[in-house]
């Protein structure tokens, strides 16, 4: 072999492994990834307690619902992919469920309003089954 083929061999190897590791790594890390720049979904307490016509023995409630919410929701802004969707439907459905039990039919369905729209907003609806799937389970009216 000559040393023009051996220098030809050795660039072909180089290519191929150069071309083998960014193809690898384009693999690894193409998880799909939510494209959301703003997490917060922070609800304001006291506007929503004033809409929502709250008493004081749901109050209590519906500041560890909104905890429990604000929390879930913080736990997917660091997280990436499958576990990143997983903690967002965490996060809506457990407000739901927490608001379900604290909140009258017509209270639930003004803070169903809210939520979606918030949703709706930051781009997350893609992410999140449907809330029509969530009222058929739990039999409640849909707004």
């Amino acid at each position: 072999m000559s040393k023009r083929e051996q220098i030809y061999l050795g660039m072909k190897r180089f290519f191929v492994s150069v071309f083998a590791v960014l193809s690898l790594s384009t693999v690894c890390f193409s998880q799909k990834k939510l494209e959301i720049t703003d997490w917060n979904l922070k609800m304001h307490l006291p506007e929503l307690a004033r809409y929502l016509e709250l008493n004081s023995n749901q109050y209590d409630n519906v500041v560890n619902a909104i905890d429990f919410f604000a929390d879930k929701m913080n736990s997917a802004k660091y997280s990436k992919g499958e576990r990143q969707v997983k903690y967002l439907n965490e996060a809506v459905y457990g407000s739901l469920k927490l608001m379900k039990s604290t909140l009258s039919e017509a209270q639930y369905k003004k803070y169903l309003r809210i939520l979606n729209s918030q949703v709706r907003d930051k781009g997350l609806n893609p992410y999140i089954k449907s809330t029509s799937d969530f009222l058929a389970q739990n039999k409640t009216i849909a707004y």
